[in-house]
């Protein structure tokens, strides 16, 4: 090969290389910039942003979230600080006045999809959250003999109420709602009685699988 072949071959490397090197430095930049814009700036524009991305979720989307730790909470007549409990995804059903029939249909389903989750149950929590009056001795030996890993926790009605007022939940002390409070205390979903154990197991699946573990 001659001296000006060689000269034209590194040349033809040089520039292919450099090519390369600015090619690599633009798919950075892309991301960068492309992740800065898609970065909400509030609990309500996150929520916008993943119906805008068509997410897969069944249940419905609660616009905007609601931090649970501005709700003041008390288990066995002493404060209960949902900011002090260990990180885990929670499922939380109201009740006002008593557990009736859609209270426990909502209990069964998200107890069958507990048991579901198999090996990533130990990262969900099911809680009663009583908003009405003390539990009544037959709804305490209910909930004990069939759902004896429920947790359960008290608060104000209004206060519950005041909470959710900014949100899309439309919430009533007679509607049944589970709602899914995410790992850093907000709630961020929730499921209505036309909703299915199905529905609920899936988007749990979802979003364990996307979610690092505390």
């Amino acid at each position: 090969m001659s001296e000006l072949t060689k000269k034209a071959s590194c040349e033809i490397d040089n520039k292919r290389g450099k090519f390369q090197l600015w090619l690599i430095i633009l798919m950075v930049a892309i991301v960068l910039v492309g992740g800065f814009v898609l970065i909400p700036g509030d609990e309500e524009e996150k929520s916008r942003l993943l119906a805008l991305l068509g997410t897969s979720n069944k249940g419905d989307l609660l616009i905007p979230m609601a931090s649970i730790a501005e709700l003041p909470s008390f288990q066995n007549d002493k404060p209960w600080r949902w900011e002090e409990q260990k990180p885990k995804w929670r499922l939380i059903l109201p009740v006002v006045n008593a557990c009736d029939q859609a209270c426990k249909d909502m209990l069964y389903s998200s107890r069958q999809v507990h048991i579901r989750l198999d090996k990533k149950a130990h990262r969900v929590e099911r809680v009663l959250l009583n908003l009405g009056t003390p539990l009544d001795e037959a709804t305490l030996a209910y909930l004990q003999s069939e759902h004896i890993h429920l947790k359960l926790v008290s608060a104000d009605h209004n206060d519950f109420m005041q909470l959710l007022a900014p949100t899309n939940a439309d919430w009533q002390p007679d509607l049944a709602r589970l709602f899914v409070l995410d790992q850093r205390g907000d709630l961020m979903m929730y499921y209505t009685p036309d909703h299915d154990g199905s529905d609920i197991l899936a988007d749990l699946r979802h979003l364990l699988k996307y979610s690092p573990e505390p």
